[in-house]
């Protein structure tokens, strides 16, 4: 990362100035697999070209973007991936990459300018198959160990549902425990609906709450990387007073809206019309918002400056600060 940028926006963070600190590029909605809980991949949205996405990265980082996740869908489908990650890393940003993991690890050496991968798996192979797709489980942990083993920082993310959390939270117990083995960090995400997501089953509040409090008990055991400021957040299901969605990061659609958060896709802003960071600029603020997103409730509970969370986040990414 370059140290001058970030030194540079520090006092509009202080102040709570409008500036996209973190982008999550949606690239594409297609995908390899067919989740039972997601409806993202029915989704058919024109794709921008390389340039398109080259030349929004560009208008991004030169507004003081720091963060940068490629996400879908799944990301490996556009041929371009590993040259616009090298394109993100060479603006300084730190950059990373959400993935199935079905295609990761014959790809894993057009992306070696990656900051950190986060690799799907939703439980051992019997909760993952179920959900995910026969198959896809075998897959996943191949590319896992083969990204492991070629240096690549790894966490696995697992979509908490009723299969992984019955009998005393068997497949979560068993899950962390792989993730022990391999020595990957772990994280976690509530099933929600949103604009494509709907009809999921999703846990009762007491299933959720309990769950919740199980995966903070597990912290002294695994490298959990979801703060206990962003567990405790989702546990009371409290309306956050600010949003920072659209003030100090955004989600970009493949065909190039700029997106305070997937809940609000119609206060979007077209990027290729108005310029991606105008684009930005222009989002209203987002006020008695909450949502189960795990990322958003990361995001907002380090940037309300909740000490713990500021602590835990600085101590996550301090590492990709510093190469």
């Amino acid at each position: 990362m370059n140290w001058l940028k970030l030194f540079k926006v520090t006092p509009k963070i202080l102040f709570r100035k409008k500036i996209p600190l973190r982008i999550a590029y949606f690239c594409t909605f297609r995908c390899n697999l067919k989740c039972e809980y997601c409806g993202l991949w029915k989704t058919k949205r024109t794709e921008m070209t390389t340039e398109q996405a080259k030349s929004m990265i560009g208008e991004f980082a030169d507004a003081g973007t720091l963060f940068w996740m490629f996400t879908g869908g799944e990301p490996l489908l556009r041929k371009d991936i590993g040259e616009l990650v090298t394109y993100v890393r060479n603006k300084g940003i730190v950059t990373g990459l959400v993935s199935n993991g079905v295609l990761l690890g014959d790809r894993l050496d057009e992306l070696s300018d990656l900051n950190y991968i986060v690799i799907s798996l939703d439980g051992p192979e019997y909760v993952n198959d179920k959900l995910r797709g026969k198959g896809s489980y075998s897959k996943a942990l191949n590319s896992i160990k083969k990204a492991v083993d070629e240096g690549f920082d790894v966490t696995i993310n697992s979509v908490i549902s009723n299969e992984s959390t019955k009998n005393d939270f068997e497949g979560l117990k068993e899950f962390i425990s792989m993730a022990n083995e391999l020595g990957t960090k772990v994280n976690f995400s509530v099933l929600y609906e949103d604009f494509a997501n709907k009809g999921v089953s999703l846990l009762s509040e007491e299933e959720l709450v309990s769950t919740l409090k199980f995966i903070k008990s597990q912290k002294k055991k695994a490298n959990v990387v979801m703060s206990n400021t962003c567990i405790n957040a989702l546990t009371k299901a409290n309306k956050w007073k600010m949003c920072y969605a659209g003030k100090l990061f955004c989600d970009v659609t493949p065909d190039g809206l700029v997106v305070p958060c997937l809940f609000k896709p119609d206060n979007g802003v077209n990027g290729l019309e108005h310029g991606f960071v105008k684009a930005f600029q222009m989002l209203g603020p987002q006020a008695d918002c909450f949502c189960y997103s795990t990322c958003y409730n990361e995001l907002n509970s380090a940037l309300h400056m909740k000490p713990k969370a500021v602590l835990e986040n600085f101590i996550k990414y301090s590492g990709f600060l510093l190469r």
